[in-house]
C-alpha cells in the first residue's frame, strides 16, 4: 500500500554537478572561500541524493532558457508532389528532345535551394 521507498544513492556525476554549481556561484561572489570549501566537502561526503539540494538551496537557480516557438511544418499534398514530378520529367524530356535548357527543372532547383538556405534545418 504505502511502502516507503529506499533513499536513492548519489553518484559521482550528481556530486560533480553540485560542485560545478557551487563553483559558479563562488566565482560570481555569492559564497566565501570558507563556505565554498565547506559545501564542496559536504557534497563529496554525501551518500544520498536528498542531501545534495540542501547545499544549493539558498543560492539562486539558473533561469530556464527561452524557447522559441517552432513553426509547424508545411505539409505538401501528395497530388502536388506527383504533378511536380510529372512536370519535371516532361521538362527534362522536352529539353533533351529539342535541345533547349531545362528551365522548369532549373527553376525548381533554384526555389528548393533558396528555401533550404533560409530554413534553420541545415
Amino acid at each position: 500500500m504505502g511502502e516507503l521507498q529506499p533513499r536513492m544513492r548519489a553518484g559521482d556525476k550528481d556530486r560533480q554537478r553540485v560542485v560545478e554549481q557551487l563553483g559558479k556561484h563562488f566565482g560570481e561572489g555569492r559564497l566565501t572561500v570558507e563556505e565554498f570549501d565547506e559545501r564542496v566537502v559536504q557534497a563529496h561526503a554525501s551518500r544520498y541524493l536528498d542531501e545534495l539540494p540542501a547545499l544549493t538551496a539558498d543560492l539562486p537557480r539558473e533561469p530556464e532558457p527561452i524557447r522559441r516557438p517552432t513553426r509547424p511544418g508545411m505539409r505538401v499534398p501528395a497530388v502536388l508532389v506527383v504533378l511536380l514530378v510529372m512536370l519535371l520529367a516532361w521538362s527534362l524530356v522536352t529539353a533533351v528532345v529539342y535541345g533547349a535548357p531545362p528551365l522548369f527543372a532549373l527553376l525548381l532547383l533554384f526555389l528548393f535551394l533558396r528555401q533550404r538556405r533560409w530554413s534553420r534545418r541545415w
